[in-house]
């Protein structure tokens, strides 16, 4: 004969969350005790199944030199950036931040153009309006392209750095600060979970004076001010 206790909900769900809790204090303390060469050991791990999709890294490689004969500034940011300050996750479009001064809008067209096969009918208006370029790379991947031209962001452009993901040259890509206020401006629930990652990855590394500077009038701009102290509460339970 087959025994089944029967337990109350409430306490089935309770001894889930023992379980969530366990890998969840497992996952933070991998990626707090990461070092450089475990993290490149992984991003192969994650990255090299993803045959006969083109190579990711590779992609964004050949974009990053066609954007530079071109001379445009840029870093990337998004998914690509979070490869390296938070966890290692599966991304499908390469995002990036692309500077544009206002009345430059038709000339970076042209030039994004040369690059980037437009996937927006009305590319024109997208990029002169609404200052995004959206693109397949020759290799059929999506590049999201934002053009820049504010403080911040040329103030981010100058603390990008160079990340070695393990191919031929570096990829340019945003600071992880930078990476943790244009998620926090987002903040949609996934940018949550990502700041989340960061923060363990990261954040004893992080100038967080410099963050909160740098995002709170972003915030009142954007009419998000309560973000700021969501990412606060966040960083003083999660670092």
């Amino acid at each position: 004969m087959q025994y089944i206790r029967i337990v109350d909900l409430k306490e089935l769900y309770r001894r889930q969350q023992l379980g969530y809790a366990a890998a969840e204090a497992d996952r933070v303390a991998r990626l707090r005790g990461r070092t450089d060469d475990e993290w490149l050991r992984e991003l192969k791990l994650v990255w090299g199944v993803r045959e006969p999709d083109p190579y990711y890294f590779e992609t964004a490689l050949r974009l990053q030199k066609a954007l530079h004969e071109q001379g445009i500034e840029f870093c990337f940011i998004g998914g690509l950036a979070l490869q390296r300050w938070g966890e290692i996750r599966q991304t499908v479009d390469i995002d990036l931040t692309a500077i544009c001064d206002l009345g430059e809008e038709e000339e970076m067209l042209h030039k994004l153009q040369s690059i980037l096969r437009p996937r927006f009918d009305d590319i024109r208006w997208l990029v002169t309006v609404a200052r995004m370029y959206l693109g397949v790379t020759p290799e059929g991947r999506n590049a999201d392209i934002s053009l820049g031209y504010t403080a911040f962001e040329k103030r981010m452009l100058k603390r990008s750095v160079d990340v070695d993901f393990g191919i031929s040259d570096p990829l340019r890509c945003c600071s992880p600060e930078d990476l943790v206020i244009l998620k926090t401006i987002a903040g949609r629930g996934q940018d949550w979970v990502d700041l989340r990652r960061i923060i363990h990855a990261s954040g004893h590394e992080l100038d967080w004076d410099l963050v909160f500077e740098e995002l709170v009038p972003l915030l009142e701009l954007t009419e998000q001010p309560e973000r700021a102290q969501d990412l606060r509460e966040l960083v003083d339970k999660e670092l």
